[in-house]
């Protein structure tokens, strides 16, 4: 961007400082009551975390991508008001400029938010006169956008030196688990915690920092985010353990309780802390490398908060993304979802239903039985048998195709009617199980379509894929036709 009188770190940091004040008065709106009026509490607390994410990441720099973003909140959050003040929003409508003074001052902030990216596409336009040639020539905008400066001493010692895992890679897991994590005390905030004085606000501090932090890792990871991510994983764990012994300001809890959220938030923090630990491993040179070339640093050129440059790497990382969207969907979806107990199967509803599940359940097992032996054939592992023909390949495919078919609607009816709930053991193990087995078929087809993955990641996958079903028919097409009971459950 060519800013020719006013400094591209002035724009920044002023863009960034209403956006926040934004998010901040409909955060705080939202924690005083707007968190009961249905769906308008939700689009508080979504605006306030979307304009605490993007403020964030304007510290680092301002691509056309988050001048947008940051005026699509701000619209937004001018729309709403307008319509609250109309024609009603959901069925909610307002009075004036209340609430007082909250209302005038994200007006004026919004408001800022549309000056402040209308001066910056001005100045980048040439719509506005330069007031010195240096500017004009854009001698001070080396360090613009979301890239340090390429070449610079300061740029090269920053650079992570990792010798046998890619940085990426890195990178995007512990976002992930920070925003999981995030999610977890978000959810929990939401559902109850809010009310607990000065505990409730520690859950929605944590909340926040893990987005602010996971959003940034996608950018890069200078060891300040490490560090950062790292203290907000200690502060949870810290907090949990205080909650279960000594008392936090007058708060106890017992045990993993609330579950199964204590337990999955433990499994994220204590991840946080490996990854960064692992990390730091690989930086200090206490791994050994497997490689010269990464020894060398040749993979690290892009590490920081520049943009990679090994994109085979990249679409790979990618593409092993896809099966943990798809399981994390599946299971907010079976949360949120309102169970339906009366959906029917074939027609078929209450134990009519069960009865017929149980039924293509097993047979659902059997085929994937039938699909292992297969591949046991094709990749010479049954002694008794010849090297497997052609034939066997594709009647391989077609059984596993038929096994996918038959899964639909079963799942179906057991998101709709049960959605996922985790009541105890058996019913938890078999909506996890559920979502995980959508999740392990989708990275089995990325898998066979992408030929570049080492040779042990398909038996991997098919067999994690057969692990899957075997479990849910375990917990429940065994557990229904053996009179409601098996082993362990």
């Amino acid at each position: 961007m060519t800013l020719r009188s006013l400094p591209a770190l002035a724009l920044r940091l002023v863009l960034a400082a209403v956006l926040a004040v934004s998010g901040y008065i409909h955060a705080q709106l939202y924690i005083d009551g707007y968190r009961s009026v249905h769906i308008i509490g939700s689009l508080f607390l979504l605006q306030a975390s979307a304009a605490f994410a993007v403020a964030a990441l304007l510290l680092l720099g301002a691509p056309l991508l988050l001048r947008i973003a940051a005026a699509a909140i701000a619209v937004g959050a001018l729309a709403g008001f307008v319509a609250s003040r109309t024609v009603g929003l959901f069925g909610f409508s307002e009075q004036g400029l209340q609430p007082a003074p909250q209302a005038l001052l994200s007006i004026i902030a919004e408001v800022l938010a549309l000056l402040v990216v209308a001066t910056w596409q001005a100045f980048e336009l040439g719509l506005v006169p330069s007031r010195s040639r240096a500017a004009e020539s854009g001698a001070g905008d080396q360090a613009e956008g979301l890239a340090h400066p390429a070449g610079r001493r300061q740029g090269r010692e920053a650079r992570m030196t990792l010798r046998s895992l890619p940085a990426l890679a890195l990178r995007l897991v512990l976002a992930a688990v920070l925003a999981v994590s995030g999610y977890i005390h978000a959810q929990l905030y939401i559902d109850g915690y809010r009310f607990i004085h000065i505990i409730g606000s520690l859950f929605l501090l944590q909340a926040s920092a893990a987005f602010a932090v996971a959003a940034l890792l996608l950018l890069g990871a200078p060891l300040l985010l490490r560090i950062a991510a790292a203290a907000i994983a200690v502060g949870a764990l810290a907090g949990f353990v205080a909650s279960r012994t000594v008392g936090l300001f007058g708060f106890s809890e017992q045990g993993l309780q609330p579950a199964p959220q204590a337990l999955l938030s433990i499994i994220a923090e204590v991840l946080v802390l490996l990854v960064v630990a692992t990390w730091q491993a690989f930086e200090l040179g206490l791994v050994p490398s497997r490689s010269r070339a990464a020894e060398s640093g040749e993979g690290d050129q892009a590490e920081g908060l520049a943009h990679p440059v090994g994109h085979r790497r990249l679409h790979d990382v990618l593409w092993l993304l896809l099966p943990v969207a798809v399981m994390a969907g599946l299971y907010w979806y079976g949360r949120v979802h309102t169970p339906n107990y009366e959906t029917s199967l074939f027609g078929n509803r209450g134990t009519d239903a069960m009865l017929l599940k149980a039924q293509l359940g097993s047979a659902l097992l059997g085929l994937a039985l039938i699909q292992l032996l297969l591949a046991l054939w094709m990749y010479g592992r049954l002694p008794v048998l010849r090297a497997a023909p052609h034939g066997v390949r594709t009647t391989h495919r077609l059984i596993g195709l038929t096994a996918f078919l038959l899964s639909l609607p079963i799942a179906r009816h057991c998101i709709t009617a049960y959605g996922v709930q985790l009541t105890d053991t058996r019913v938890a193990l078999h909506a996890l199980a559920g979502c995980f087995l959508y999740g392990a078929f989708v990275a089995k087809v990325i898998v066979v379509r992408h030929r570049r993955w080492p040779g042990w990641a398909l038996p991997l996958a098919g067999g994690t894929l057969v692990t899957a079903i075997a479990l849910i028919w375990y917990v429940a097409p065994f557990w229904y036709l053996n009179g409601s009971q098996a082993p362990g459950l």
